[in-house]
């Protein structure tokens, strides 16, 4: 009995009621694992109190360096495959072989897929908040994508005896390049000073620092060998294995907060360039893993033996900021498990089981099950130069588990010492669970119930953030655009119609285009035969998305299209489960944990408060629009009534606010809607007016024809 207390469960099995994660389905009762702490356990589910919505005001993206973006380093390919017959097993005992092969691949910068990604970034849960629930980038895509291990002694601390005299040997040689006319340690001087040599340990070592220093913690000063790397590079150099993968990864944390920060920030003012270190490289092949309608359209053959990152190598694809945003807030666009499918010649880790396997106490046997233990248990991420919180069972589906109430996890960063001690894992006494390889996990129902309702303040959150705390959308749209600097705005002014660029293209694009909210969770379908998207079929999506489908001549058609915007054929079909979702609410609400219950009062006082806040807010839009109408001089921009405006303003009328949280989406879907509907009016008489002129020219050009052949007729004939 005294064994069993002190098993560490990483895993709970229990029968719970569970429900389809990316759309409403009949609840079903059965069997379910979960990662602690789970909400039973874990007390009310944790709600990030400090989450802000990224700016939607700028018009274009800030100026972000990615100094931490893998590039090309001449004669690296080379100096790799000089050590590789010498080193090679030293390296696969470290843990680090796929990583250094890895290296020599090329990574193209897709910045706009990368800024879209980190808008959705929450440092208080390390994940990305999407509309329909949460994912991030794990551990275990840190191995998969990195090469890196995550098992192994941390990457701070000292060294002593043997190890430390090859240190200082190393950094005498270091302190050497100070003198030479680059006056630092560059890392192309670097490696031209030691790949002459005969492979000996010290220029193994070299190699090493080297391959640290660029590829896995990049730092100030850019592009130079750092000294923090030479204790690490020494051990790794005699096959220790060292966790290098939660180093990584606190580091791409910290950035991608920062680069956040640097987003919700720009509103209206100027924000100073900001330089990021972290290998984001990584984080595109994430998104690339994950969001298949993103993916290159081309990718690379993966021969025996090869990293998986080879796939992504040199591959290249531009996108419109309205469709990346389309795909990120799309359920069905969003692969959970894509290393558990095949891939041919790709060598899965043994954690991905045909069958369901409990693991009691054995993990130690298997280096790779140890891996994937780490992977599953809720720690503290040392990093070289930071800490950051890793909280995996907030996204347990991303490991085939599935997903509950997410408990609280308490901060531990006293010192990087204790912060490591929330790592490390005794593994003959873990007990966890490793799912079939195909198992399509679900949530909870009261999970289901939870998120819907908290995704409702995000939502208003999103609303604020376009038109301010008392504005209308109407308002807030047209003091954007007016917010632009008067040069900036001829400049767009010239290119209305004309496709955008790959070069150039405006983060206001890609913020503005769709006004969609936070709280449509449900899948999108831009057809009008309610056929479901699928993610193949990227550039047909861009073109539906870009040429809408007019409304119906009455309202009630106008507000049964602007509903099928956001749901998909298995949505519609089961249509009736809205007109009781408010019984389904109560019911669902008797049946939380009574230790949630609090959480819930305080959620049903905050949706009246929302209320009262959205009818006013409503009321105002009504009225600020008839006076923008009548006085647009203040704007700096004329707003004549229209058929389409006229249309808006029967839906305002015609909205009841009874329920905000259904009519806020549906405005914000009209409105999207309208203004797709008069870009292309706008467009259209742009293209009459042409072609217009084009007549006139050649009727004129006939003219003078005529008039010179006249002429000489005339001539011709006074002579004779």
């Amino acid at each position: 009995m005294e064994g069993e207390e002190k098993k560490e469960f990483l895993v709970e099995e229990r029968e719970e009621e569970m429900v389809g994660a990316t759309g409403p389905r009949n609840p079903v009762k059965r069997m379910g694992w979960f990662i602690n702490p789970g909400g039973v356990c874990g007390g009310t589910p944790f709600v990030p109190s400090r989450h802000k919505a990224a700016s939607f005001a700028a018009t274009e993206a800030p100026e972000i360096l990615f100094k931490g973006w893998r590039s090309h380093l001449r004669k690296w390919e080379e100096w790799v495959h000089k050590l590789e017959p010498m080193y090679g097993d030293s390296w696969k005992k470290a843990g680090i072989s796929e990583a250094i092969k890895a290296s020599v691949y090329k990574i193209r910068k897709d910045p706009a897929l990368v800024l879209g990604i980190a808008a959705y970034w929450c440092e208080e849960t390390s994940s990305f908040l999407f509309p329909w629930g949460e994912a991030t980038i794990t551990l275990e895509d840190v191995i998969v994508l990195g090469g890196l291990p995550v098992v192994g002694e941390p990457v701070r601390g000292s060294l002593d005896g043997e190890l430390a005299e090859m240190e200082q040997r190393l950094a005498a040689e270091h302190k050497k390049f100070y003198k030479y006319t680059c006056k630092k340690p560059e890392q192309s001087a670097w490696m031209r000073h030691f790949v002459e040599g005969d492979g000996d340990e010290f220029e193994h070592v070299a190699f090493l620092s080297l391959w640290l220093s660029r590829y896995v913690f990049p730092a100030h000063p850019e592009k130079t060998v750092s000294l923090q790397m030479f204790p690490i590079a020494v051990r790794l150099a005699r096959g220790a294995r060292i966790a290098l993968a939660p180093a990584l990864l606190a580091s791409l944390y910290r950035d991608l907060q920062a680069v956040k920060d640097c987003l919700v920030s720009k509103c209206g003012q100027e924000v100073p360039s900001l330089v990021v270190w972290a290998p984001f490289d990584i984080l595109q092949m994430w998104v690339w893993e994950r969001f298949v309608a993103l993916r290159p359209d081309a990718k690379n053959f993966v021969n025996y033996g090869e990293p998986r990152t080879k796939r992504w190598n040199d591959m290249n694809k531009k996108m419109d900021f309205s469709f990346i945003r389309w795909v990120f807030e799309s359920p069905s666009e969003f692969q959970w498990r894509p290393y558990a499918t095949s891939l041919d010649n790709w060598r899965r880790p043994s954690f991905y089981k045909e069958n369901g396997e409990w693991i009691h106490g054995c993990a130690e046997k298997d280096e790779e099950l140890r891996s994937f233990a780490r992977c599953l248990r809720a720690c503290e991420l040392v990093g070289v130069d930071c800490i950051k919180q890793y909280l995996p069972h907030r996204v347990a589906m991303q490991f085939g588990l599935d997903q509950d109430l997410p408990g609280y996890v308490h901060h531990s960063y006293s010192t990087w010492e204790a912060a490591w001690q929330t790592y490390e894992i005794d593994a003959k006494n873990v007990v966890f669970y490793v799912p079939p390889q195909l198992f399509e996990s679900d949530v909870t129902l009261r999970y289901s119930v939870w998120w819907k309702k908290y995704m409702l303040f995000c939502c208003i959150d999103a609303v604020k953030s376009i038109v301010g705390p008392h504005g209308s959308l109407v308002i807030g749209e047209k003091v954007l655009q007016n917010a632009v600097a008067e040069k900036n705005k001829k400049k767009k002014e010239k290119k209305d119609g004309s496709p955008p660029t790959h070069k150039k293209r405006k983060l206001q694009d890609f913020y503005d285009t769709p006004l969609s909210d936070w709280s449509d969770f449900e899948n999108r379908c831009c057809g009008g035969k309610d056929k479901h998207v699928k993610p193949d079929k990227a550039s047909t999506l861009a073109n539906k998305i870009r040429n809408p489908e007019p409304f119906g001549e009455r309202k009630e058609e106008n507000k049964e299209n602007l509903e099928a915007l956001g749901h998909n054929e298995e949505q519609r079909a089961q249509i009736g489960e809205d007109l009781v979702s408010e019984t389904l609410d109560k019911e669902d609400d008797a049946a939380m944990d009574k230790t949630t219950m609090g959480d819930v009062e305080r959620t049903e006082i905050s949706v009246t408060l929302s209320k009262e806040h959205a009818e006013q807010s409503n009321q105002t839009a009504v009225a600020t629009r008839e006076n923008t109408v009548k006085n647009s001089t203040e704007l700096g921009e004329a707003c004549p009534p229209d058929p389409l405006e006229m249309k808006y303003r029967e839906l305002l009328e015609d909205v009841r606010m009874n329920e905000p949280e259904e009519s806020v989406p549906f405005l914000l879907q009209a409105r999207f809607k309208l203004e797709q509907e008069r870009k292309a009016k706008e467009l259209e008489e742009q293209m009459k007016i042409k072609m217009l002129k084009e007549e006139i020219d050649m009727m004129q050009a006939k003219l003078m024809d005529l008039e010179s052949h006249s002429e000489s007729s005339g001539s011709h004939g006074g002579r004779s």
